[in-house]
């Protein structure tokens, strides 16, 4: 009869710890949920896309995350794998985000030349910014197209043109399409000839575009040394396994070998990144 008491009193011990623990977990929990939801949803949106492709984001992050704590505990049996893969997880959707933005300015920044000639042709041809805008969404591709868009709907909504503009060069922050935002701004304030300081700005873009072509074509052999460098700590390990295959299971099998391991692959995806850092360069 002690024994079942016991027992007792240990289950309403652990279940009133349990619960406890729900209790300061789970707010916090939520709130974080909604805060990064806010923010990627967000993000995204400034990008035309959808609140669902947000929530698809933070499932990732926190499922996915989970999935992989699990993974490496019970299927790799370590603690330290689980840890070790649930951050990476946790960090995956960030750099996945980061890199759809970084595309979205890249392709941006390409059309950059382009409008401004067109505006240009536009404005020489006696259209009206508007007009000109117009334009700019009926025969530009996406995505400076969708962004002109966004423009017009807010220009015929009533919003004045400088505030449209300055709207999407706050929203944007595309250092070549704030160069063209800001010239219209002072020249719709001041006055001026816009057609010809786009003509000047889009000779001198194009000359910047060749520039940074040669940079790319100069850099190439650095990117790819920067991969195989990435790829190569990989590759040794498994001609090591093959070789001594005992001697590489130690790394699996135990708790030092397990943070040895994990130690190596944060210093090789961190040699990585660095290396592609210092080898972009801002022109």
């Amino acid at each position: 009869m002690g024994l079942i008491i016991a027992y007792a009193l240990i289950a309403v011990s652990v279940t009133a710890l349990v619960y406890a623990g729900l209790q300061s977990f789970v707010p916090v929990a939520v709130t974080r949920w909604r805060s990064d939801q806010e923010e990627i949803d967000d993000k995204l949106q400034n990008i035309f896309y959808t609140s669902s492709e947000a929530r698809t984001f933070l499932i990732l992050k926190y499922g996915g995350t989970l999935a992989a704590f699990f993974i490496g505990l019970w299927f790799m049996n370590s603690l330290v794998f689980g840890i070790f893969l649930g951050i990476v997880i946790y960090l995956l959707p960030e750099v996945l985000l980061d890199n759809i933005l970084r595309r979205r300015r890249e392709r941006l920044e390409a059309q950059t030349a382009d409008v401004m000639t067109a505006l240009s042709a536009s404005i020489k041809s006696g259209m009206t910014i508007e007009q000109a805008f117009s334009e700019m969404v009926d025969n530009m591709y996406p995505p400076i197209s969708e962004e002109f868009a966004l423009i017009r709907e807010r220009i015929d909504a009533g919003q004045p043109v400088i505030a449209a503009v300055k709207s999407a060069d706050e929203r944007l922050q595309v250092p070549r399409l704030s160069l063209i935002f800001q010239t219209i701004c002072i020249s719709l304030e001041r006055g001026g000839r816009l057609a010809s300081l786009m003509d000047r700005l889009a000779e001198s873009t194009r000359e910047i575009e060749r520039v940074e072509e040669r940079v790319r074509t100069e850099t190439a052999g650095l990117r790819l040394s920067a991969r195989i460098m990435f790829l190569m700590p990989f590759f040794i390990c498994g001609l090591l396994y093959l070789i001594e295959p005992d001697q590489v299971m130690l790394l699996f099998d135990n708790l030092v070998g397990n943070i040895v391991l994990v130690i190596a692959i944060a210093m090789d995806i961190s040699a990585y990144f660095i290396m592609k850092k210092l080898i972009e360069l801002d022109i």
